[in-house]
């Protein structure tokens, strides 16, 4: 923008404050933020603070769409198999197997625990029993896995 035009707005908002003409004070300061809006919806320009709505019924800006972790379509069938394919092979193991390779592998817990939880619910048994357990368990679903590494 030119000096002249700086100039000129900057005496009519001058004009506009000793006349106590507010609304036109407001919108000589956001005359300059309008034309750049203008602007950007002629060239087509999308901001990011754009909002946008999604399947969910939400109103998101779009740099979280953009930033999101969300699945798409793709990623998530292909989540969804596998989730559903290590439930078919899990099915295949003891129901102390299946136990002990949910809690090791699913929900992160140390043979210690798992060897806790398995002696209260199940049958005694200790932490080095609980590994040989996951081991075995882990050598017969991985055939049954193979198709998904």
């Amino acid at each position: 923008m030119s000096n002249k035009v700086k100039e000129r707005r900057e005496r009519k908002i001058e004009e506009a404050i000793k006349a106590k003409n507010w609304d036109e004070v407001t919108r000589l300061l956001q005359q300059e933020q309008s034309n750049a809006e203008r602007r950007d919806r002629y060239h087509h320009k999308r901001s990011m603070e754009e909002y946008i709505s999604r399947n969910d019924g939400k109103r998101r800006e779009r740099y979280e769409v953009v930033a999101s972790s969300d699945l798409n379509p793709e990623e998530a069938l292909i989540r969804e198999e596998l989730k559903q394919a290590i439930h078919k092979a899990k099915a295949s193991l003891s129901e102390i197997d299946s136990k002990i390779v949910e809690m090791i592998a699913e929900q992160g817990s140390s043979y210690k625990e798992t060897a806790r939880y398995i002696t209260e619910h199940y049958k005694k048994m200790s932490d080095v029993t609980v590994k040989f357990h996951y081991c075995k368990a882990l050598k017969k679903l991985a055939p049954l896995l193979k198709a998904y590494r």
